[in-house]
């Protein structure tokens, strides 16, 4: 297993500074995080199933929102869906017997500021169709959204992916399109939308490659296994190469990393027979 300690070693040995007379162990330790990034970013190898739901919480750290019921009592920073929109509680209270009318005709979007629905005063703070990187178990970390299966009753779903110019076409022309997601898309770099826009909460798993945490401690054990440490030496000294302006040097530890990335993709495809009694 990889280690800190045991990167620095090995980029030391590929740089010829094995008494640290060019290169200190805080530099090679920046160059060490960014090739893990950039493995992770060209292979995907760390990767992980997360946990949560949808209509998700609208930030790292904000409760998940329940679903908007008459005449319940709500507590300050309560969070509420209703239609389409997630409400925060800025004034604890009860609720109206009569949801918040958005969107419906002349009022298309929501107020910008709290507004009284019982003796509760709400304020609009985002869409129920989103789901943020930030609030997802991994926070920021997250990388890229793979899959995602949604809970129904006794049934994992897996959700159709569509690309966001198709799905937002297809799938958000109605404001009120509410009901079981069927679909999701990726929109930019931290935000997924699904829908129909969820008519109630879901449980959901969202299949993610994740960045890794930063090493900073030598002794501790990295979360990538091998085979993928590999080329994490050669980008490393391609970094640092590159950085005292040896580009030709820097060039051949980059082929380098690019062949390894290469190798290490082919040598990890094993076979999988998905039925060995089957003679189709």
């Amino acid at each position: 297993m990889a280690t800190l300690s045991s990167y620095i070693t090995e980029v030391r040995r590929l740089l010829h500074d094995a008494n640290a007379n060019f290169y200190t162990d805080s530099q090679l330790t920046d160059y060490i995080n960014e090739a893990r990034n950039r493995v992770v970013r060209d292979t995907g190898c760390l990767r992980t199933i997360q946990v949560t739901q949808t209509p998700a919480p609208v930030s790292s750290g904000a409760s998940n929102p329940y679903i908007w019921a008459a005449s319940t009592a709500v507590s300050l920073n309560d969070y509420v869906f209703s239609n389409i929109y997630i409400y925060q509680v800025t004034t604890a209270g009860t609720l109206g017997t009569t949801a918040p009318p958005y969107p419906q005709g002349n009022s298309a979007l929501p107020p910008s500021t709290p507004f009284l629905n019982g003796t509760a005063y709400l304020q609009y703070v985002g869409n129920a169709e989103n789901i943020n990187y930030a609030a997802l178990p991994q926070g920021i970390n997250t990388l890229d959204v793979l899959n995602i299966n949604l809970y129904w009753g006794n049934s994992r779903i897996p959700l159709r992916y569509m690309p966001w110019t198709q799905f937002n076409a297809q799938l958000r022309y109605w404001q009120n399109y509410v009901g079981r997601p069927i679909a999701f898309s990726v929109y930019g770099q931290g935000q997924i939308y699904v829908s129909p826009v969820p008519d109630q909460v879901y449980p959901i798993e969202v299949d993610t490659v994740l960045l890794p945490i930063a090493l900073v401690n030598t002794a501790t054990v990295d979360t990538i296994v091998d085979p993928y440490t590999s080329p994490v030496k050669f980008y490393s000294a391609y970094l640092a190469k590159y950085y005292e302006q040896s580009y030709g040097e820097a060039e051949i530890y980059k082929q380098e990393y690019l062949k390894h990335v290469q190798s290490v993709l082919a040598t990890t495809f094993t076979r999988r027979i998905p039925d060995p009694y089957d003679g189709s």
